[in-house]
């Protein structure tokens, strides 16, 4: 997080848990474990510099059998999946229409796209957005520029490819629907936010002709993805604490869809479970976070914000386990893959937790640069992007 508003949130989240450390004069230590899983790595590369040191939720994309993978710099690259071998990489801030002095870490003449929203795919396109507000689509075959777009507003989260749209919401509070053929604009929302909130957004979801939204002032809404015109709007919290620290309540989490019901959680807020069609709440738990869920076999899964992994019943918010151990760790997302909860932290762990009963099960290093973004998984493979750039595809055998 940082201190006033979307641009400056991420400090605010480091003082904060560096507060929560000092106060209390301990120092962060993971236990000893035996590890009970040991994964195979299938292949290993990189895609440029990733995202160095910034705050950024970039991760890649597994679709038809290839990983499409980016940098915040600028470079896309596409593999294959089951061999790692490279099948194309550009280099966006080759194209006339990258910012040219974009960031002032680089010299006066190289151009910088500052990748931040992406990858996605979708529509026979790989699409990914920058902070200077760029939308860009490319060929999936060859990395080839099919079209870019400018729209108001940073980036921050993929694209989304749904209802015949190409979906992008921006640090502003703004949705984009554009034309996937050509980069149009077919319509915009915008929503309201708060003056302080976190650096972030979330992914719009899609579902039944509706386009579902969270809000950086605690609100999660359903437009008609047709028009764009809203068919409601809730908050599913309210801001109180005596700090603006402690009032931030962004939806930031992508809300789930699932059979007509909707779970979305807020920070320093609750996890609700909400009816699509009107906004009805239909249960609210007492958990907050900022990162997203995962929903498998009406079970989610969850890290909040300071840590803790939880199994909550998505039919009836009751909690079926909780696991403490990375409490005060700067943990990602959670990641369900086969009969495992994996979750990575800022040191370049991945730790493994079985996913009936919690059950800490197994730590292993990787990149010291550390995760910032969650595994992507199939029903296979666990894809893991590390802060450098490092991509490593692992296996688990039955």
């Amino acid at each position: 997080m940082k201190l006033s508003v979307k641009t400056w949130a991420p400090l605010v989240l480091v003082l904060a848990l560096t507060a929560c450390s000092s106060n209390d004069e301990e120092e962060l230590v993971l236990p000893e474990i035996s590890n009970k899983v040991e994964p195979n790595e299938v292949w290993s590369s990189s895609v440029g510099n990733g995202i160095e040191h910034y705050d950024s939720r970039l991760k890649p994309a597994i679709f038809d059998n290839k990983v499409y993978a980016a940098s915040r710099d600028g470079k896309v690259s596409a593999f294959d999946l089951a061999s790692g071998d490279s099948l194309w990489s550009v280099d966006l801030r080759d194209g006339d229409d990258a910012p040219l002095f974009g960031g002032i870490s680089h010299w006066w003449n190289e151009r910088s796209v500052k990748v931040g929203g992406g990858v996605s795919v979708g529509f026979d396109k790989v699409f990914v957005g920058t902070e200077d507000g760029l939308v860009i689509a490319l060929n999936p075959q060859t990395g080839e520029k099919l079209w870019s777009v400018n729209v108001k507003g940073e980036v921050l989260a993929a694209p989304v490819a749904a209802e015949g749209l190409v979906l992008v919401s921006t640090g502003g509070g703004r949705i984009f629907a554009l034309q996937p053929d050509t980069g149009e604009q077919r319509w915009m929302h915008e929503t309201e936010n708060a003056i302080l909130t976190l650096r972030g957004i979330s992914q719009v979801s899609a579902q039944s002709g509706g386009v579902i939204y969270g809000t950086g002032n605690g609100k999660v809404g359903a437009l008609i993805a047709a028009k764009g015109v809203p068919a409601w709007e809730e908050a599913i919290t309210v801001a109180k604490g005596a700090t603006d620290l402690a009032r931030i309540i962004d939806v930031d989490a992508t809300p789930i869809v699932d059979n007509g019901t909707i779970y979305a959680i807020a920070y320093n807020g609750q996890l609700v479970a909400m009816e699509l069609r009107s906004g009805r709440v239909l249960w609210k738990r007492e958990y907050a976070s900022f990162r997203d869920m995962v929903l498998e076999n009406n079970v989610l899964y969850l890290v909040d914000s300071v840590g803790k992994l939880y199994a909550v019943d998505a039919r009836t918010g009751l909690e079926t386990w909780a696991q403490l151990t990375l409490h005060k760790h700067f943990v990602t997302a959670p990641a369900v893959y086969k009969n495992y909860v994996v979750v990575g932290d800022n040191e370049g762990n991945l730790h493994w937790f079985d996913k009936s009963s919690g059950e800490y099960l197994a730590r292993h290093e990787f990149d010291s640069s550390g995760f910032y973004a969650e595994a992507v998984t199939t029903s296979e493979y666990l894809l893991l992007q590390s802060r450098n750039g490092e991509i490593t595809l692992l296996n688990v055998p039955e």
